[in-house]
């Protein structure tokens, strides 16, 4: 048996109410994700990250019901300070940044290959097959499709009977968007990349992981990922439509948080070059002064940057042969910090690696 898991699952949360039933949301999809790669003989680990714990609730990791003991699957708890999360702007409104946490995660994820999941997701066994085979290429980063799903009575079966309602109920797909030819920036699958990005560790190490936000909005940050790890040479690789990730659909999705904000003046400027320019003109001048910023529901004190100058404006520059240059310091990942952790789930791998000699030095 391998002493190194072939692949790593990243994921955060906190245990503050985010959404009714979180709890045992989070403890469903980490318990199908631990059995279903524990029978496919995956050698893997689950690491969540508990960013900016609620002072007034008990640590989600002591709270979760999952198994304590697997053959394949290691699970652990990384607890990070809320001193590490009161330096970015808009702390006190939200509780957590994704971008940051999952950082966190990706930077002591030991797998071979990296994909950050939200914690309440549940992967159809085509995904786990498809990992299952251990043949990943190294220089590409595959995805799929996201697939919301409302129907809250599906999401408290367990076990195989919660896999098969999820393949067989009514679902809303999250599949590619054609981007804007105004863009001008490489055709990537990024709606819903958050949920599923699966590349080599070298690669979220040479990016650094995601891109850093002094803010709690991490905007962008996972598209973000994908277009600068092609810009280094990555290849994207779309699994066919059976492999899926499957999302309870409630109120605090990505898409229905953010809404554009307009000044009269950008209203007017944008009808004043449309009329007598270009789409093109009005692209640029987005791009260039910022606008349509964009707010986050339940973030006031913050305005988020538009999406042209935070995504777009970037993206084209590495899509005409730019390279990236990382956002984040070298100790990205809050790597120089002493975090707890915790052993959540022990495999067998990790008793092989720990009785491996260290070489002398």
């Amino acid at each position: 048996m391998n002493a190194q898991p072939y692949v790593s699952f990243v994921t955060w949360g906190r245990n503050d109410g985010y959404t009714p039933g979180y709890v045992e949301r989070v403890s469903r999809a980490t318990t199908t994700l631990a059995r279903q790669l524990d029978d496919a003989s995956v050698p893997s680990e689950i690491v969540l990250v508990e960013w900016n714990p609620a002072p007034d609730r008990p640590l989600l990791l002591d709270v979760l019901d999952i198994p304590n003991r697997s053959r394949h699957v290691a699970v652990r708890g990384i607890i990070v300070d809320p001193k590490y999360h009161y330096r970015l702007a808009g702390a006190h409104e939200r509780g957590l940044n994704g971008g940051e946490a999952s950082n966190v995660g990706i930077r002591r994820a030991r797998g071979r290959f990296i994909t950050p999941k939200a914690s309440d997701t549940v992967f159809s066994p085509e995904v786990i097959e498809r990992i299952a085979r251990q043949d990943l290429d190294p220089d590409t980063m595959y995805r799929i499709d996201r697939h919301d799903i409302a129907d809250d009575a599906v999401w408290q079966l367990e076990g195989p009977e919660l896999l098969t309602g999820l393949g067989s109920a009514p679902s809303t797909p999250q599949s590619c968007l054609q981007q804007s030819p105004l863009w001008q920036i490489r055709d990537l699958h990024t709606n819903a990349c958050g949920d599923f990005t699966l590349m080599a560790a070298s690669y979220w190490h040479r990016l650094r992981g995601h891109a850093r936000d002094r803010t709690v909005l991490a905007l962008d940050v996972d598209s973000l990922a994908m277009h600068a790890a092609a810009a280094l040479g990555a290849r994207e690789c779309r699994w066919p439509a059976a492999c899926r990730v499957y999302k309870p659909v409630h109120g605090n999705l990505n898409n229905a948080r953010v809404t554009q904000v307009w000044r009269p003046w950008q209203r007017r400027l944008e009808a004043y070059l449309l009329r007598k320019f270009s789409s093109e003109a009005a692209h640029q001048a987005r791009m260039l002064l910022d606008y349509p910023r964009r707010r986050v529901r339940g973030v006031n004190s913050v305005l988020g940057p538009s999406i042209e100058r935070n995504f777009v404006w970037p993206a084209t520059r590495w899509a005409r042969g730019e390279k990236p240059t990382p956002s984040q310091p070298e100790d990205w990942g809050l790597a120089a910090e002493k975090l707890e952790t915790r052993s959540l789930c022990r495999a067998a791998w990790e008793e092989i690696a720990a009785a491996e000699p260290v070489p002398a030095g």
